[in-house]
């Protein structure tokens, strides 16, 4: 079923682990891509090889979910080729975070704080925005990470050891919530 509340998933008590085969699959590919650029082999064109590659894989992807988002929202949602762009955004933005040019200021700041809430605002968005909602997500995720740091209260906040506690039992959580609710 591709419909949690629908009665056929009720029952069934594997039907959240669509996202761990995308995350699988993901893990499987990846090494590969990095592996056959030449990255992490060092070769003389390694890194561009794989920043190239990535990037158009990752816009293949983000392609393939924006035509699926409005063709086939199902396939939009549980294939790895149309999600592939939200994991593969992490390199890209990793890469840009560490380019010459984005280090002497030209890639802007933003306060994390502020990101936070606003992350937590598109997650309120109906589902009719889906499409935009994904898209701001995984940005405003990237400049999350490329921004947050020891200053920010948010920092401060998602480090106090009763959250990491949560973060790091919600997995579990999630690995075992819809069988047990099944």
């Amino acid at each position: 079923s591709t419909d949690y509340f629908a009665e056929s998933a009720q029952l069934n008590i594997f039907t959240h682990t669509w996202s761990l085969g995308v995350e699988e699959q993901f893990y499987l590919i990846f090494p590969l891509l990095i592996w056959f650029s030449g990255f992490v082999r060092k070769t003389k064109n390694g890194q561009r090889n794989f920043i190239f590659l990535i990037t158009f894989l990752a816009s293949f992807s983000l392609a393939t979910f924006v035509y699926l988002s409005q063709n086939n929202v199902s396939a939009s949602y549980f294939l790895m080729p149309s999600r592939f762009w939200e994991m593969a955004s992490g390199s890209i933005f990793y890469f840009l975070s560490k380019n010459q040019i984005t280090n002497n200021n030209y890639f802007p700041k933003f306060n994390p704080t502020l990101i936070f809430f606003t992350i937590l605002v598109i997650f309120m968005l109906p589902i009719s925005a889906n499409l935009i909602a994904t898209l701001l997500i995984v940005l405003l995720t990237n400049i999350f990470i490329l921004n947050i740091n020891e200053e920010f209260i948010i920092y401060k906040f998602l480090t106090q050891k009763y959250i990491v506690f949560i973060g790091l039992f919600s997995y579990s959580l999630y690995l075992w919530h819809w069988g047990i609710l099944s």
